[in-house]
């Protein structure tokens, strides 16, 4: 099996994984494709995230979506990312934050997908409890106590 065809099973399983647990692509590349991983835009999210509602995207306001997508280590290494639904990185309170999680490559460089369906078990239920008023209200009046 070549590198590029390592890399296309290795994205067309992820969206498999996700597609199957009822999360959407994003943006207008296909897995199928060796750059996707390359495109800044490719990824999935979780559409249940806020219980489905749809928020209007504010730039460095708008709580983010749970989502996901493969990029590169500081090394230059591909891993792959989960970001979970909350205000932005370093806004608000440690609850509601949207730190990234990386999973690195397997030796056989394949994607931990049982590691990340535990993760996931957790976040997504999270992700649809979440309310983004409160997520507003906790970036712009100071970190919130609430528990999530």
């Amino acid at each position: 099996m070549t590198t590029s065809d390592l890399m296309v099973a290795r994205q067309l399983g992820v969206h498999e994984f996700l597609t199957a647990r009822g999360w959407l692509l994003d943006g207008d590349s296909d897995p199928a494709r060796v750059w996707f991983a390359n495109d800044v835009h490719a990824g999935w999210h979780y559409p249940g995230t806020y219980g489905g509602r749809h928020i209007n995207e504010v730039a460095d306001t708008t709580p983010v979506r749970l989502q996901s997508y493969f990029t590169f280590d500081n090394e230059g290494d591909e891993v792959f990312a989960i970001v979970p639904a909350g205000n932005l990185r370093g806004s608000g309170c440690p609850e509601h934050d949207t730190q990234e999680r990386f999973f690195p490559l397997t030796a056989d460089g394949v994607v931990q997908l049982d590691e990340i369906a535990a993760l996931l078990d957790t976040l997504e239920p999270r992700a649809r409890s979440l309310d983004p008023r409160a997520l507003i209200e906790c970036r712009y009046f100071g970190p919130c106590q609430r528990s999530v």
